[in-house]
């Protein structure tokens, strides 16, 4: 089973405001640590059929410029991108 607590408290949280064209807006960060390949990491995060085996099924352009939309919940643009360490 896992341990749900544990795995809220390994991740590390930022929130804050910042400037987008629409106006003002609120920005989240979320860091974690895995004791695992970066390379195995950012293919996790950046390959819809693996997305949807830890988070929630997505759609969309998964590429630099393109749109996602994450089903029943959020979507975004995929502003910056420098594999495998960066991804906005």
């Amino acid at each position: 089973m896992i341990d749900i607590v544990g795995q809220l408290n390994a991740i590390r949280r930022e929130v804050g405001e910042r400037r987008i064209p629409a106006g003002e807006g609120r920005a989240v960060r979320l860091r974690r640590e895995y004791d695992a390949p970066i390379e195995d990491v950012w293919d996790a995060i950046t390959n819809a059929e693996r997305i949807n085996r830890w988070f929630l099924p997505v759609s969309g352009d998964l590429r630099l410029g393109g749109t996602y939309q994450l089903k029943g919940n959020a979507g975004g643009e995929i502003r910056r991108c420098e594999p495998p360490r960066l991804l906005v």
